[in-house]
């Protein structure tokens, strides 16, 4: 316990000031002051209103999918009404005020409250990489010892991995509409989108993951979003407190690391499976690495009282006479 007060005193946030941010709506965008929390850790409990899609829906296909990663949205939606409660009713009934609403998405979060629309296991509609591919790793046959390498593409169109040249293609950088050729060329390293591409290092050995062009955005990004990984909406409706609801996002993210046994690393924007620039508000304002810090440091404390909480049933089931009397 006393190692966790210590936890706290360290990461006890000295210099609190208020910033102020820009908003990303597609509606509009507005000016917003960010107030920062005394401590990272969110002193309230996690709690989740289940509003579960019906499996008739389209939007639930129901398919059950290995979860690596967690991936972080915005809603992009400035509209005062526009709710986590709204956005979880949308993807339960498939429909909102625009019409039919076809994607999916496992949570959503608001000051308010954090709804639970399609189970973790299954898949969801959320990171627009298809359905198609899974998490695939595909040998490089390069080796080495650095766990966080550089990926570049040669002139030819191959990966490289700190400067060594893979057998792994990259994916053309082509584009074609109405009959009408945009695009089609060698890729280049610029092509790559800004949180990079799936390389794990493993016993020596580097593989790299599925990757493809999207058109869309222009920009090469990884396979796994919507067949592995739950998706997370986080509002950004206009007088909402956006700090808070990051911290309650960030709560929600920590919990689902440590259920799914995933990583900080295996939390994703959504820009990650398609080069959406998502989630704007965090992205634009250069938020995205303290938002991860707010999660390292729930995710922290949640492993602490865990291990506390193992040791004391330890403690009452092998002397519960003496578990007794401390309390």
């Amino acid at each position: 316990m006393n190692k966790v007060l210590k936890y706290f005193s360290d990461h006890f946030t000295e210099n609190l000031r208020a910033t102020n941010i820009k908003v990303y709506g597609w509606q509009n965008t507005y000016n917003h002051v960010l107030i920062p929390s005394v401590t990272k850790y969110l002193f309230e409990e996690l709690e989740i209103i289940e509003n579960l899609t019906p499996l008739s829906n389209e939007n639930r296909p129901g398919n059950i999918k290995d979860k690596k990663y967690i991936t972080v949205h915005d809603t992009g939606d400035a509209d005062k009404n526009h709710t986590a409660k709204f956005w979880s009713d949308t993807v339960k009934n498939q429909h909102w005020e625009q019409g039919p609403y076809a994607a999916s998405y496992q949570y959503v979060v608001d000051n308010e409250a954090i709804y639970k629309q399609i189970p973790d296991e299954e898949v969801a509609w959320h990171a627009g990489d298809t359905t198609k591919y899974d998490y695939t790793l595909y040998d490089a046959f390069v080796s080495g010892s650095n766990p966080t390498p550089i990926i570049t593409i040669s002139n030819d169109g191959y990966y490289e991995i700190d400067g060594k040249i893979t057998v792994i293609l990259a994916p053309r950088v082509y584009k074609e509409k109405d009959g009408v050729l945009y695009l089609d060329r060698t890729p280049a390293t610029k092509d790559i989108c800004d949180q990079g591409i799936l390389c794990k290092l493993i016993d020596g050995k580097y593989y790299i993951g599925e990757t493809y062009f999207n058109s869309t955005y222009e920009l090469i990004a990884n396979r796994g979003g919507n067949n592995n990984s739950i998706g997370i909406e986080s509002c950004i409706n206009e007088g909402s407190d956006i700090y808070y609801t990051w911290q309650k996002t960030a709560k929600l993210v920590a919990h689902l690391m440590y259920k799914h046994n995933l990583g900080l690393s295996d939390v994703k924007q959504h820009h990650y499976f398609s080069g959406k620039n998502c989630p704007e508000t965090m992205r634009m304002n250069n938020k995205w690495e303290h938002f991860l810090s707010l999660v390292e440091f729930e995710y922290n404390i949640l492993l602490a009282s865990t291990a506390w909480s193992s040791l004391s049933n330890s403690i009452a089931a092998s002397s519960p006479s003496i578990y007794k009397t401390c309390l």
